[in-house]
């Protein structure tokens, strides 16, 4: 296979959203090896996903740090208690996640479709779901919205981009943009959470 073939494969534009299964990966790793000049290729491409990733960002307001921190404030201390890791986010710990909900709505462990509210106070609300079915296509003006797999895989489409999500996995959701989620493997288990503006 010819470089400039291998490059305009698309390979490398996977390899750097993360979307490839790891016999790929390695097989990319190694072509890394065999063909130094990639790695400045994959540069490219991750500056290029970069700047097109900030073009599409949206600056939180000014208030959103002190709204957070009200409404952590004014969240029971049981409920503090319960999750050190109150906000979910990409340090959120999957098996902590998982033995609350354990403990708190063990039923939903087995059950194909659930939600229940977790979590509600001034400017945050977070959301249980179980779900066997897709979740059709919604925009937010006036919420962050973001979400923490806990069990299963889905296709999850932000924007115009598309990408496989499991369990560990967190997703932010930017304001006003578009976004769906195909359950592939079910049912998907997921801490939804909302963050007023």
């Amino acid at each position: 296979m010819k470089l400039e073939s291998y490059i305009e494969s698309g390979i490398l534009e996977l390899y750097a959203l993360d979307l490839l299964e790891e016999e790929e990966r390695l097989t990319v790793q190694e072509m890394f090896i065999l063909h130094p000049e990639l790695r400045q290729e994959l540069q490219n491409i991750e500056n290029t996903l970069e700047t097109y990733a900030k073009s599409k960002a949206v600056e939180p307001s000014s208030g959103l740090r002190s709204k957070i921190e009200q409404a952590i404030s004014g969240i029971p201390a049981q409920a503090k208690n319960e999750s050190k890791e109150l906000l979910v986010s990409e340090d959120s710990d999957l098996e902590q996640w998982l033995k609350l909900v354990e403990q708190r709505f063990p039923e939903a462990l087995v059950a194909d479709n659930f939600c229940e509210v977790w979590l509600e106070a001034e400017g945050l609300k977070q959301v249980l779901v179980v779900s066997s079915f897709d979740i059709e296509d919604e925009t937010h003006d006036d919420v962050y919205e973001s979400f923490f797999i806990l069990k299963g895989r889905c296709k999850c489409t932000v924007g115009p981009e598309s990408f496989y999500r499991e369990a560990g996995a967190y997703i932010g959701i930017p304001l006003n943009e578009h976004h769906q989620v195909e359950v592939i493997d079910a049912p998907v288990m997921a801490i939804v959470q909302y963050v007023s503006v």
